[in-house]
This record gives C-alpha cells, structure tokens and sequence, in this order.
C-alpha cells in the first residue's frame, strides 16, 4: 500500500499584509476550530525584528477567507510575552473557546528561548480575557488541553523538549491555579508524564504537539510535528488510547506532510510545516499549518484512511 500524505489545497491561504505594520513581515502557526459552518482562526502575526501578535481571520469550510481583522485580538502585555503572543491552539471547552498560546520575552532570541504557556478565554473571538501563565514555570510550548474529559480529568498536552508529555488535572481551575508544589512534583518525574519521543530519522531533534487532538472511533488523533538533525520540520501522525491517552496505540514510521513547495522551503525559517488546526467536516481532515515561518497553508486528507493507514502500524 502507498504511503498516506494530506494534499494541499489553494497554495497559501494567508500572507502577510504590507499595509498593516502588525503582520507585515510573517503570517503562521494557525490554530482553528469549527463553529457551523465556519472555521475560527488565530495565526502569529509578525512585524520588524520578530514582534508577535495573535490575528484572526474567519473561513468556510472550503477553506476560502470571509473575513480578516485589520487590529491584532491578542497583544503583548505581560513580562513573559513582551517580545511575542505565538504559535495559539484553540479548544472548545466547557462551553468556552479556550486559547493556549506561548509567551516569549525576547531574552535569548537568536534561540527562541524563555518561553511559556499562556491561556485566554473567549465565547465570541470578539472579547478575550487572559488567564495568565499556567503549566510549569520552564521552557515549555507546544500545549493544549483535550477537547473533553477523560476519567474525569482535565487532560493537559504540551512539550518540554524534546518530548510530549501529559498531565492530569481535576479541572480548568486546577490547570489554571494548582497546588503550590504540583508542578515541581511534575518535573521530578517528568519521564512519567512523556508520551512521545523522537524515533524515526525525520523527528530525532525533537517531536511537538500539533492541533488539539480529535476523537475518533479508534482512539485519540494527535497530528504532531518532528524535526531532524537538519532542523527540517515535518508532520506525523499517532493514535493514543481513548481511556488512557498515555498509551501510543498506533504511529506511522513516516511523515504525512513535508515541506514540497517553495512556500513550504523558503522563508524565514527554511523548510518548515508546522501544522496547529485541525477541522474534521464530512469525513474530510482539514490541517492547518505555517509555512517556512512565512505563510500559512492548508491541507487535507480522508480521516478513514488515515485511521486505516494508523491500524496499519500497531504497536504490538
């Protein structure tokens, strides 16, 4: 059998607009969720030396833009984010739009490090409130939480590199205001708590959590990213548990998407698909990604055969 690979729909979906200074230089790293009809979108926006800023535009499900901001919904404001509000996830949660994305101070930038993951809340994408901080208090990213609760627990995805850990938690409260020692409890046993590691040649650098995960008939879909020794970013794909998304049930050994297209190649950072949304309408994937760090793309594949593909590599 071929290998399953999503198809790429419509070139780049957005592009950086030189009229506005907030997301003249970089549009990418989206992440989405489904309302009707209609695709929500949050994408980092850059202007000038690597200034991030949240956007949104909104879509249909032929993936064709019906409306885009000309303000930034999320802006630096706290020290941790006063060079970059990056990289969002969104979750429908409780009957809230959930959005976790990473606060980046601009300390080490030359390495994109001390960064780490901030949550705000909205119920229209028209009203946002910052919820803060929350996860351990170390160079983290890559975070979200499962889209419902599983064993009666709060089900938090994130990556403290190179790998992809899980913790549990009684509630978005809990999340958002633990205990005082929870998360240094957390790291002294954090190989517990790992789900994922690099095992193939093209994710030996590291592996990071993509869009929320999606439940389907046979189990958890987490599409996540690996990066080699040559910093290429790929997207790959796994199959976690229903009841216990800390077993990996399935993994393909290969990449389903791969930068190809100048696009994907050439940018501001070279070869990049860094795919963060993930709409499932008709049976039909619709994975939404960054580009070389430039633009954001659109893919899509037959979730059946992906899941086909995923029985394909069961892990024994």
């Amino acid at each position: 059998m071929s290998e399953f690979k999503l198809q790429r729909m419509n070139g780049p979906l957005l592009t950086p607009r030189t009229e506005h200074a907030w997301e003249s230089r970089a549009v990418f790293n989206p992440g989405t969720t489904q309302q009707d009809q209609f695709v929500h979108m949050l994408y980092r926006a850059v202007e000038g030396e690597n200034y991030s800023t949240l956007g949104y535009a909104k879509l249909d499900l032929d993936m064709q833009i019906i409306e885009r901001r000309s303000q930034p919904v999320i802006i630096q404001e706290s020290e941790i984010e006063k060079r970059g509000c990056e990289d969002p996830r969104i979750v429908y949660f409780n009957d809230s739009f959930y959005i976790f994305y990473t606060g980046f101070d601009g300390e080490n930038p030359a390495e994109s490090k001390n960064t780490r993951v901030m949550l705000a809340e909205t119920h229209d994408f028209r009203h946002f409130r910052k919820r803060g901080m929350i996860g351990p208090d170390v160079q983290d990213k890559d975070a979200m939480i499962f889209p419902e609760m599983i064993n009666k627990k709060v089900v938090y995805i994130h990556r403290i590199i190179p790998n992809i850990q899980l913790a549990m938690l009684d509630d978005m409260e809990h999340l958002i205001s633990p205990e005082k020692n929870y998360w240094q409890n957390y790291l002294n046993h954090l190989n517990d708590h790992t789900i994922l590691r690099g095992e193939f040649k093209w994710e030996t650098d590291r592996v990071g959590a993509g869009p929320p995960p999606l439940r389907t008939e046979a189990g958890w879909l987490l599409i996540y990213h690996g990066v080699d020794n040559q910093k290429v970013y790929r997207a790959g794909a796994v199959l976690l548990d229903e009841k216990n998304p800390y077993r990996v049930i399935a993994r393909l050994p290969y990449p389903i998407l791969e930068p190809e297209t100048d696009y994907e190649k050439y940018g501001d950072v070279n070869m990049v698909v860094f795919p963060e949304g993930l709409v499932c309408a008709e049976g039909e994937l619709l994975v939404f990604y960054g580009a070389a760090d430039k633009v954001i793309g659109g893919a899509s594949g037959n979730l059946k055969k992906l899941l086909d593909e995923l029985w394909r590599h069961k892990i024994k």
